[in-house]
């Protein structure tokens, strides 16, 4: 089988030839295998980040799973500050009345992870004097810009672009506005709930290989309760409206994620879930998952992306691997994978291990 086929298989709830391979490959170590500064992938778009993230995968060999943060316009964006340490871009809006910028900026430091944060936070203010536009390498868009991954990727794994459903935000204020002005929180997510399935229209029309909802940590700011009212009935409207089109959906999100499976299993459509974390950034047990919804939905994940994949020994990654397939390979949907993103300075050999595990162990 190719990548694609294996991954599609698993992803379907079904038996491929063996068990697929597909660490999350998100930024980190993509941008660290390019060798350049994460603000040349990730801003400057040289090379755009899908590219790193498919030479990560074939650098490993192992199966490509990328979802695909689609941009359906051009986005301005300006470096606000600089020096020896840190770069710090900004993006705006500009129109006949001027210039609006954006409430949060991201920060860069050579090759270390990205950081968004809120500008106030780091005593910016609202409007810039002085700014450097940001002029990327890589300027498509749309379906261009899907069309482009999909090719370069080709059978070596799925492109599954990405949405996201509406939710409470991690920042604290958002969260209180959530108490003290329900109706307008509500009334914000109701629109963002219309323009998600109006996204997810425009990426069914181009019969991708799936449709990727991606909502880290949305659990912890939305537990049940909130999530019924805020984002349940659009994630039954996606996986219901994908479904009908015969693509498969997948989920991501990171944290305590346990309540959220059962929920998607029960009442929805979804196709597939991850990373499935577990204590004490998530509250997952694999097994039991498996045991009680691997019938209606299929798994992705669960390695401690610190203890296994970033300072566990080889015996130790190759135990968890064979546990893993052991909890939850068993006839068929299941991806062996992290408990979220691969840590930046992940060893090599841990991968291989991965991959030479599920190629033997988790043989069908």
């Amino acid at each position: 089988m190719t990548p694609k086929e294996r991954l599609l298989k698993a992803i379907k709830n079904e038996k491929p030839d063996h068990v697929p391979a597909a660490p999350d490959m998100w930024e980190m170590v993509p941008v660290r295998l390019s060798g350049k500064p994460a603000i040349d992938v990730l801003i400057y778009k040289d090379p755009p980040i899908w590219k790193a993230q498919v030479d990560a995968y074939r650098y490993y060999g192992v199966d490509a799973f990328v979802p695909l943060v689609v941009p359906m316009e051009e986005t301005s964006k300006a470096i606000v500050y600089k020096d020896d340490k840190k770069i710090i871009v900004r993006s705006f809006q500009e129109d006949g009345s001027g210039i609006t910028w954006s409430p949060f900026v991201e920060v860069f430091r050579g090759q270390e992870p990205r950081a968004f944060v809120k500008a106030k936070s780091l005593g910016l203010p609202e409007t810039h004097g002085k700014y450097e536009i940001v002029n990327p390498s890589y300027k498509k868009y749309g379906k261009e810009y899907y069309d482009d991954a999909k090719a370069y990727l080709g059978d070596d794994g799925v492109v599954f672009p990405m949405v996201s459903l509406p939710a409470l935000p991690i920042w604290e204020d958002e969260v209180l506005r959530y108490y003290d002005e329900p109706g307008v929180v509500l009334a914000e997510m109701e629109e963002r709930g219309h323009n998600m399935m109006k996204q997810a229209e425009t990426f069914l029309s181009w019969n991708p290989d799936g449709i990727s909802i991606g909502n880290s940590g949305m659990m912890i700011t939305n537990p049940p309760h909130i999530f019924r009212q805020i984002g349940l009935k659009w994630l039954e409207k996606l996986t219901k409206l994908a479904k009908e089109h015969g693509i498969p959906t997948h989920l991501h999100c990171c944290g305590p994620e346990r309540a959220l499976v059962e929920i998607a299993a029960n009442e929805t459509d979804l196709t597939c879930i991850e990373p499935l974390e577990i204590p004490p950034m998530g509250d997952c047990d694999l097994k039991e998952i498996k045991e009680r919804h691997g019938g209606k939905i299929s798994l992705k994940g669960n390695l401690h992306t610190t203890e296994i994949m970033l300072y566990g020994t080889p015996k130790q990654v190759e135990d968890a691997c064979k546990k893993a397939i052991d909890d939850a390979a068993e006839g068929g949907g299941y991806i062996l994978s992290t408990g979220d993103q691969t840590p930046r300075d992940t060893p090599d050999r841990t991968i291989e291990i991965m991959k030479k595990v599920a190629e033997t162990y988790g043989r069908y």
